[in-house]
């Protein structure tokens, strides 16, 4: 068997010391040890040519940080979920971290798995990047009984817990908000399936409550569930959502539940001859990189994936030193952003 390469053998052939290879390759010395960018460059080829890899097992034996995150992320919503775990890899990164990746197909079964390997190559911190949805919070709390380094997304597991999560409540107040601002009255809600997921009664709960500040009546009317398992349904569903909250009810604007569902409300109220934003607005939600080419352009609702990157991120890493965090600082809620284009 090859001998494995060390940091000595990386600060020979690099002509460095050993503390200057530990910081670039391990991250170790913090700011006591600057290193200069042409010094970095030689010491990343000289690693790469001796083909040189950290011993974790062994820095965990001499209680040396492993520098690394566990993430466990589901991809029901894949177009979100990627653009979150793109933010979150280059966050981790920045702060000298890198990230363990496992994906769950909406199984908790799979997570005892995830634990055991994360925790076994040394994962100080484990970010859940998935909806708890009823009943799932149980399960997971047993699951993650004796490893609390855990942020979830959305909502914690557990009292006192941790977690991240896009203030949902204040995106549907902006787009309400704005559209009103441009004159709509009946404004409708496409929503995929209430009772299956607490985000979207969120969503209902803050679009009822945001109209009736303006002090329009009976909001709950141009409420649509499209009851649909699968975030995306089909567009039949769709268009019978459209016509209900259109042509039954009267709506002179749309809030979709992402973007997807915007773009065939937008291709079909076209088809039917309609204008936008003159006869209906459409707002959507997620900023896909669809909404920009559609025609009209797309007003939508951005998520701030890089904000929310750096709050996980920051919870996780604070976690993994062993900072106390204070009760208030457990939920971190990020403001969207809506972006005002064409549709409204």
């Amino acid at each position: 068997m090859a001998k494995r390469s060390t940091l000595r053998d990386v600060a020979a052939l690099a002509a460095v010391s050993r503390s200057a290879v530990a910081r670039v390759l391990l991250g170790t010395g913090g700011d006591h040890v600057r290193i200069a960018p042409a010094t970095r460059d030689r010491i990343e080829k000289a690693a790469l040519r001796l083909n040189y890899s950290p011993n974790r097992s062994a820095q965990q034996l001499r209680g040396v940080s492993s520098r690394m995150l566990g993430l466990i992320i589901e991809t029901e919503n894949l177009p979100v979920m990627s653009a979150r775990l793109f933010s979150l890899e280059h966050e981790a990164a920045r702060q000298g971290y890198r990230l363990l990746i496992g994906r769950t197909h909406g199984e908790t079964a799979q997570l005892n798995d995830y634990l055991a390997d994360f925790t076994g190559r040394g994962a100080e911190a484990i970010f859940c990047l998935f909806d708890l949805k009823p009943g799932r919070d149980e399960r997971v709390k047993k699951i993650f009984a004796g490893f609390k380094s855990v942020v979830f997304h959305g909502r914690p597991a557990w009292e006192r817990g941790y977690c991240v999560k896009t203030d949902t409540a204040a995106a549907i107040r902006a787009s309400v908000d704005h559209l009103v601002a441009r004159g709509k009255r009946r404004i409708g809600l496409a929503l995929w399936n209430v009772p299956r997921d607490e985000l979207m009664r969120t969503r209902k709960e803050s679009f009822i409550a945001a109209v009736a500040a303006h002090k329009i009546r009976s909001p709950e009317k141009l409420v649509w569930d499209a009851a649909s398992v699968s975030v995306e349904p089909s567009a039949e569903i769709l268009d019978h959502g459209m016509e209900t909250m259109v042509k039954r009810h009267g709506a002179d604007a749309i809030i979709a539940s992402n973007d997807i569902w915007a773009a065939r409300f937008i291709i079909r109220l076209k088809e039917m001859g309609m204008r936008i934003p003159e006869d209906i607005a459409v707002v959507g939600y997620d900023n896909l990189d669809i909404g920009a080419v559609l025609t009209p352009s797309l007003t939508t609702i951005d998520q701030c994936h890089e904000a929310y990157a750096a709050a996980a991120i920051g919870l996780l890493v604070r976690l993994a030193r062993g900072g106390r965090i204070a009760l208030r600082e457990r939920t971190v809620a990020i403001p969207p952003r809506l972006v005002v284009r064409n549709s409204s």
